[in-house]
């Protein structure tokens, strides 16, 4: 049975560009895997490769880290136990989801090995044969936890600024007051106390108290 290490290496070749590592003599095929294993090993994201039914066979030292487990505990480990979404119970689910017929990537709710939960964005590509078949699938896992804390703190903020601004009446323009009494005229057409005016079309709330000048003279009408 091969090792881990030549199990990863027959992954890698597959991965690579098959006619170019056979054309490459032995000591440089070995440099050129050598090179590609310490570049994913060194990513700071994860990268785990699949078989085709979603059995981990590679993973790389940062989606361990991510994920919380070690290498011995990842790999035989399907991939859709990772992710708690109801949608996704197999594999298969997985590839349906993330179309990896097209350059894109999707967002998952992802386990971690103690049970927490987290956000990662995936991304995916097939491992084929030099006969393009389908041998298995490679894809990387980027945190986006962070992210998406920001970003719902965003809309939250504009959410509340929002209902801020639709329940904030403002008075624009001129208002027709009487000259006399103060009432003023509403787009009906009727004329209303200042204080109910004022109350009904802003935030505007009144305290009733009586000025030094009006104080005055009440008493002065009194005596």
């Amino acid at each position: 049975m091969d090792t881990q290490e030549e199990q990863n290496t027959k992954l890698i070749q597959q991965i690579s560009d098959e006619k170019l590592i056979k054309a490459l003599t032995p000591e440089k095929k070995q440099d050129v895997m050598s090179i590609v294993f310490d570049a994913i090993n060194s990513l700071v994201g994860g990268v785990i490769i699949t078989d085709k039914c979603g059995g981990i066979c590679f993973a790389n030292p940062s989606f361990c880290k991510m994920f919380g487990y070690n290498q011995k505990e990842i790999i035989g480990k399907n991939a859709a136990e990772l992710f708690t979404t109801s949608e996704v119970t197999r594999f298969s689910d997985v590839l349906e989801i993330l179309d990896i017929s097209k350059d894109t990537t999707e967002e998952f709710i992802v386990q971690k090995s103690d049970g927490a939960t987290f956000v990662v964005e995936v991304s995916a590509s097939n491992v084929t044969s030099e006969v393009n078949q389908v041998l298995g699938r490679m894809a990387s896992f980027v945190d986006i936890s962070t992210r998406k804390e920001i970003e719902n703190d965003r809309e939250n903020l504009i959410n509340k600024l929002q209902n801020a601004l639709d329940t904030r009446k403002v008075l624009t323009g001129i208002l027709p007051i009487c000259s006399y009494c103060k009432k003023i005229r509403n787009d009906k057409g009727a004329w209303d106390q200042m204080e109910a005016y004022l109350s009904e079309y802003s935030d505007v709330h009144f305290s009733h108290g009586v000025c030094p000048d009006c104080y005055t003279k009440v008493m002065d009408d009194l005596k």
